[in-house]
């Protein structure tokens, strides 16, 4: 039995979906209970440990993550409760071989934004009685849609530093990668997921039709104020991109890249445009290669 938390998420859905595909018998856990093509559904709430102790019941294996949650004030507690209560469950129902969604970063104690909660789950599962895997992707290409409207009005903006190439990657990779660990439980320790090839920012928008503009952190902040996100959170949304500039967040190439490009999802997606219509196109490398 595998167990999956965010089974109707991006990279959960992948997982859960493998997984059957390839015979396992899965237990696909979302806070709405929907049903998932091949798994046995179950609705449970990462806030609530005995519910997790229940969906981790009998598992031999566990695919786990922390839920996003961006418009929530106090971000770092609320992760640290969030995770707290996955370990605990996990080690109620002494599941004896873990799969984590982490991120590159991870490895970096502070100053990370967001991904300073990564660091201190996996400090936490690490002292598990259990074999685990920390998966670190890079910056998933579906980030993007969270500004798709921009994105379709021809203009993506943030304060990531235009000429920084990031490690991204399709999370449909991501979830294939982890469905084939969670089969053969056998690996351990840290793997990264990244992409192909590393872009700039002005590179992953142009494949989607839009622009790049680097404004001032100030206007960002503002931004994210007026869309509703906490003070707190838009604060760790500046740290993260500040840690992209950096490269304090960065690949160390532990694992190979995976296969599919930023213009293959966005063609799956209808989003894609040609490389030789796309803004910024002229201006594109011929080969993108590693930052690290």
């Amino acid at each position: 039995m595998i167990t999956i938390l965010g089974a109707t998420g991006n990279t959960g859905g992948r997982v859960a979906a493998r997984s059957a595909e390839a015979g396992g018998t899965v237990r696909a856990v979302s806070r709405s209970g929907r049903e998932v093509p091949g798994c046995t559904a179950v609705r449970a709430d990462a806030n609530d440990p005995a519910a997790l102790a229940r969906a981790f019941n009998g598992a031999g294996a566990a695919y786990v993550l922390l839920p996003f949650a961006l418009f929530d004030a106090g971000y770092h507690a609320h992760q640290d409760r969030l995770g707290s209560a996955i370990t605990a469950a996990l080690r109620a129902a002494e599941v004896p071989y873990v799969v984590a969604l982490s991120s590159l970063g991870a490895e970096v104690e502070t100053g990370t934004g967001y991904l300073t909660a990564l660091h201190r789950q996996e400090q936490r599962l690490a002292e598990l009685d259990a074999e685990v895997l920390f998966l670190r992707p890079g910056l998933f290409y579906e980030s993007f849609l969270h500004s798709l409207d921009a994105l379709r009005a021809g203009m993506h903006v943030d304060t990531i530093d235009p000429d920084v190439r990031l490690p991204m990657v399709a999370t449909q990779d991501i979830g294939d990668v982890a469905a084939e660990a969670l089969l053969a439980r056998r690996e351990t320790g840290v793997r990264e997921v990244v992409g192909p090839e590393d872009l700039t920012v002005p590179e992953a928008v142009a494949h989607l039709g839009a622009g790049y503009t680097r404004i001032p952190d100030e206007a960002l902040w503002g931004g994210l104020r007026e869309a509703g996100m906490p003070p707190d959170v838009a604060d760790l949304h500046l740290e993260m991109n500040a840690a992209f500039n950096s490269g304090l967040v960065r690949a160390h190439g532990t694992g190979p890249r995976s296969s599919t490009t930023i213009a293959q999802w966005a063609g799956a997606l209808g989003l894609g445009v040609s490389t030789d219509s796309a803004p910024g196109a002229a201006c594109r490398p011929a080969d993108a290669g590693r930052s690290a």
